[in-house]
């Protein structure tokens, strides 16, 4: 048996938006007036977060985010498009990738 403190960190998502992207998913996010007005100002941010996750030994996988296709993803997995739809879409794709690392 493996002591859990043996194992590596586990993988973790992190919602990505392509600078075209980010007006119309700003807009469609339930919460995206919390978001910055900017995409540099978003992308700074996501940046920053990405390196604190690696310092910590984390695989970081950028999932990203289609405004085309996310609302339907929602409404198909039960969700609202805001933070919680987001979560749920990141954890969705890391498990795919990575499987139940618990």
């Amino acid at each position: 048996m493996t002591n859990s403190e043996d194992r590596p960190p586990p993988a973790v998502g992190a919602y990505w938006i392509n600078e075209d992207d980010y007006p119309a998913l700003r807009e469609l996010f339930a919460d995206g007036h919390k978001l910055p007005p900017t995409w540099a100002a978003w992308l700074k941010m996501a940046e920053e977060m990405e390196r604190g996750l690696k310092a910590y030994g984390h695989v970081v996988m950028r999932v990203r985010i289609d405004p085309n296709t996310f609302a339907d993803w929602c409404a198909a997995h039960g969700t609202s498009p805001g933070a919680e739809g987001r979560k749920k879409f990141v954890a969705d794709a890391v498990f795919e990738r990575y499987g139940d690392q618990s």
